[in-house]
This record gives structure tokens, C-alpha cells and sequence, in this order.
């Protein structure tokens, strides 16, 4: 196992080129909370991403109702079936009646900014997560806490809904090791997780993570003053082996 933290991924580097440069930087994929876990098929009881999201997106000033309601709604817009079997879910019959009908995708989001037209979302909320979440090409959630940045603090409340205040969430990641965690017990030995319930602290032992297999690496392109941005997403297949799963031209929504 590898240990990913942040003082381990690369800074900006420059590459010349003979009318310009390259300006490439690196930065885990892994560091925010996958909305694609909400993938899973449709059960009696709310799947723990499904809750977690929802303390998530309460965390951001927004009332109970309407973090349930987006929350169950992004479920139904992910997972395979076309029903509504969830108490504020929307399906097909909520887009279809829009200006502009659409339907449910009913697969795996490519892109966050999918999330814009699920049921209860507005610009402003978007923009509010949009640096909290992602949409990895798997359906678990696996968040490495050593990569985490303070700004993000509001992920590790969420998860350890209700036991982590804002203070302790924060300080968490400011006493960070400086080479990172060495793997998610000792993460979980920290006292200030001491009056953390056995129960939660074993669900998470499932959903974080001292690794990465999934990076972002942007590269800024500048020749004879026309200036290019792409943004690749690569997954770690092995030791020494990468792959380039797409890229995107241009900045991200």
C-alpha cells in the first residue's frame, strides 16, 4: 500500500516548449465524497452514502427537507430502475414535465455537474458543493483522509453524523501527520474520535481510505500566446502502471 497525502502529490511543474510551456499539476481524485456510492440498487431502508449525503448538504445552511429531497432524488436519478421507491425521490415524470423533458439517466454520473438538474438543486447550492464532491467511475466511496484539505472539513462532519463538530472537524485535519496518516485505525485512535460510537467508526472503516487510485492532472498549455486547458483523469492500475480513463478540453463546469 502506498500512503497518499497531500505534501506527496506534485506541485505545478513547468515543461518548455520551443513557443511556450506546459504547466501540469497533480491532485487526488479521492479527496471529496463520490456521489456515484449513491449507485446501488433500491432498498427498504436508505443506503449509508444515501445518509451521509444528506448530512452533507444539511451541513450548507440548507433545511432538512430539501437535503433529504436531493439526496433521494440523486439516488433515483442514479440508480438502474425507472419507480420512485423512495419517500421524496423523483423519477422520469418530474423531467419529463420540465420546459425542456428529459429522462432520469438511471446510470452512474459522468460528470457533477449532472447533479444540476436533479430535483431540489440551484446554482447556488451547486457551486457550494461542487469542491466537496466528485463522480468516480466506481460505485463504492472511498475517501482518503490524508489528502483531505481544511477547507473540506465539512465531509469528515458529515460522515461522523451527529458525533464531529465543526471545530473538531477542522482541527482533525490540521493535526494531520505531516506524512499522513499510516492507515485509517490510526486515524480513528485520534482522541478527538474517542467519543465516537463503535458502530460508525466500523461503517467507516469502509468508506475511508490513506490511499489513492484516482488522479486529476491538469495540464495548462501556452504556445505563441493562445493558451489551452485540459484536465485528465487517470486511475492507478498497479505499482507502475496508469491509465488515462478520458480527458476533458477546456475548464470544467
Amino acid at each position: 500500500m502506498c500512503i497518499w497525502h497531500n505534501r506527496g502529490l506534485l506541485a505545478r511543474v513547468f515543461f518548455p516548449l520551443p513557443q511556450g510551456q506546459i504547466a501540469v499539476t497533480l491532485r487526488d481524485a479521492q479527496a471529496c465524497f463520490n456521489l456515484n456510492a449513491l449507485a446501488q440498487p433500491t432498498t427498504a431502508s436508505r443506503p449509508l452514502a444515501v445518509q451521509q449525503l444528506i448530512a452533507l448538504i444539511s451541513r450548507l445552511d440548507v433545511p432538512a427537507y430539501r437535503a433529504e429531497l436531493i439526496a433521494e432524488s440523486l439516488w433515483e436519478f442514479i440508480d438502474e430502475d425507472r419507480s420512485v421507491q423512495t419517500r421524496l425521490g423523483r423519477e422520469d415524470s418530474e423531467y419529463l414535465a420540465r420546459s425542456v423533458p428529459f429522462y432520469a439517466a438511471n446510470q452512474p454520473l459522468a460528470d457533477i455537474s449532472e447533479m444540476r438538474v436533479v430535483q431540489g438543486m440551484d446554482a447556488g447550492l451547486y457551486q457550494k458543493l461542487k469542491p466537496l464532491v466528485c463522480a468516480l467511475p466506481m460505485a463504492r466511496q472511498q475517501i482518503n483522509i490524508n489528502t483531505l484539505d481544511v477547507t473540506q472539513s465539512v465531509i469528515l462532519e458529515a460522515l461522523f453524523d451527529p458525533w464531529l463538530s465543526p471545530v473538531q472537524a477542522r482541527a482533525l485535519l490540521q493535526q494531520r501527520p505531516a506524512k499522513g496518516w499510516e492507515d485509517v485505525d490510526q486515524f480513528l485512535a485520534q482522541p478527538l474520535l474517542a467519543d465516537v460510537d463503535e458502530r460508525t467508526k466500523k461503517q467507516l472503516k469502509t468508506v475511508l481510505s490513506v490511499d489513492s487510485n484516482y488522479f486529476w492532472l491538469r495540464s495548462d498549455i501556452t504556445v505563441n500566446e493562445i493558451e489551452l486547458t485540459m484536465n485528465s483523469l487517470i486511475v492507478r492500475m498497479g505499482p507502475q502502471h496508469f491509465s488515462v480513463l478520458w480527458h476533458q478540453t477546456g475548464e470544467s463546469e
